[in-house]
């Protein structure tokens, strides 16, 4: 990848080369090329230059500011913004404070055992605008955490975002099929948490999709 710099008085003419990974999205890299360009441009006029410890600083300030994503990395964000909004809407979330309020005797910390739950993987929670929830799903008539929960967390590993893991249990699933007379249907993990055997396996299988 190849960003020109130009002088003001167009005397001279400097290639910069810069190496990136060979597998970088195409996206990145020419998101990465355009805002090398800015940042150049904008340092030459100021004439940072002349300082070389602040405008390494200046640059690194400028290139991450300039970035954007690309279309194909918007789009993807767009949509998993989509499914999250969607899984949210059709749930039924609580707060660490109602599974608080819902003990037979509530603790005085309203954080738990909501928090310590979480901590020891017996459940999970996700971030919604600020605030953070818990699916209900993962409790029974008393709001204990349902044994196979931690069991099912584990076969599913380790994830970067929650939200993939509330995904996953949210939308029908191939691994675990309902069968109807005439074909099976896929059906979601959280409605067959009694089938533990075909849940688990599930997780073991999942993809990490993030998308519905």
């Amino acid at each position: 990848m190849n960003t020109l710099l130009t002088r003001e008085d167009d005397v001279d003419e400097l290639s910069l080369t810069v190496r990136v990974p060979r597998n970088l999205p195409v996206g990145i890299a020419e998101s990465l090329e355009e805002s090398l360009a800015k940042a150049i441009k904008i340092l030459t006029i100021s004439n940072a230059f002349q300082d070389i410890s602040k405008s390494a600083d200046d640059v690194a300030r400028i290139v991450v500011t300039q970035v954007r994503p690309s279309g194909i990395m918007l789009e993807d964000r767009i949509a998993q913004m989509t499914t999250v909004r969607t899984v949210f809407k059709e749930g039924d979330w609580l707060t660490a404070e109602d599974i608080n309020k819902l003990q037979r005797k509530p603790s005085s910390k309203t954080s738990l055992p909501a928090s310590d739950w979480k901590r020891r993987g017996r459940i999970f929670s996700v971030s919604y605008d600020g605030k953070e929830y818990y699916p209900r799903y993962q409790f029974d008539a008393m709001y204990q955490p349902l044994p196979i929960m931690s069991d099912i967390l584990k076969a599913f590993g380790e994830y970067a975002d929650a939200w993939s893991l509330a995904t996953w249990f949210h939308f029908p699933n191939g691994w675990i099929a309902k069968d109807t007379g005439n074909t099976a249907l896929p059906v979601a993990p959280k409605d067959a948490l009694h089938r533990a055997r075909d849940v688990i396996k599930a997780a073991q299988n999942q993809k990490g999709t993030y998308v519905a």
